[in-house]
């Protein structure tokens, strides 16, 4: 009988603390998920596209792909907005998201209008290098942070 009960008073303890969102925790300063997320961050991605000698290259396609691990090992991959490059060959891209494997990728999509044609290239963002412009509100949002990266392209 005395175990019975102790059993009951364990499972009802659980469920209460449960219901009033206490959990484990430990001391090391890590980011916590919370509600199965973590905060998010507005990513600023700004940089210049030239090719080998120097020249601003207009009309390269920049887009931010974004690779997130998952459980069962598969990858889970997503884009977000492109964008062409301007006469000076600037971009500025923003990826409002998670602080995950980020890539960015640069196409050639108009042919020879742009003095040439130029190879494709899929480069690896170290978020770990990003400048932290604007301070987050509250646990949800970590803050604004810009990423600056000129990209070279090699002609066909």
């Amino acid at each position: 009988m005395k175990v019975k009960m102790k059993h009951w008073y364990n499972a009802v303890l659980t469920a209460l603390l449960a219901l009033l969102g206490y959990g484990c925790s430990s001391d090391e300063q890590e980011m916590v998920p919370m509600y199965g997320t973590t905060p998010s961050v507005d990513f600023q991605f700004n940089g210049q596209v030239t090719d080998d000698a120097g020249t601003p290259i207009q009309g390269i396609k920049t887009s931010v792909k974004i690779v997130i691990p998952l459980m069962d090992g598969k990858k889970n991959v997503y884009g977000q907005d492109s964008v062409l490059t301007d006469v000076s060959g600037r971009y500025h891209l923003r990826h409002l998201g998670m602080n995950y494997n980020t890539k960015l990728i640069v196409e050639d999509v108009d042919g020879e209008a742009n003095g040439g044609e130029f190879q494709s290239d899929t480069l690896d963002v170290d978020l770990e290098k990003a400048i932290k412009v604007k301070d987050g509100e509250g646990s949800w949002n970590i803050g604004t942070y810009e990423v600056y990266q000129d990209i070279k392209m090699k002609k066909r």
